[in-house]
């Protein structure tokens, strides 16, 4: 195969995976709120570690998402 078509591939691959990760990060955004909602109405207990935890895995998902994302359309633009 040419140079151009394995570009094309392995752009599309770290699409695939960077929106994944998206995906993930606006699913943490969810469950943040979730339970945010939950701890107004008084069916769950406020923690700082989960809130932080949940923050922080929402924050990296969502940044290796993006950086995924520019190198796969990096890549196809080559």
């Amino acid at each position: 195969m040419n140079k151009k078509t394995i570009n094309g591939i392995n752009g599309g691959i770290a699409i695939y995976y960077g929106i994944s990760a998206v995906i993930g990060a606006i699913i943490g955004l969810i469950s943040i709120c979730a339970w945010l909602f939950k701890i107004i109405i008084n069916q769950a207990e406020f923690t700082w570690t989960v809130f932080t935890i949940l923050i922080l895995i929402t924050a990296v998902s969502g940044m290796i998402g993006y950086i995924i994302l520019r190198v796969g359309y990096e890549e196809i633009e080559k």
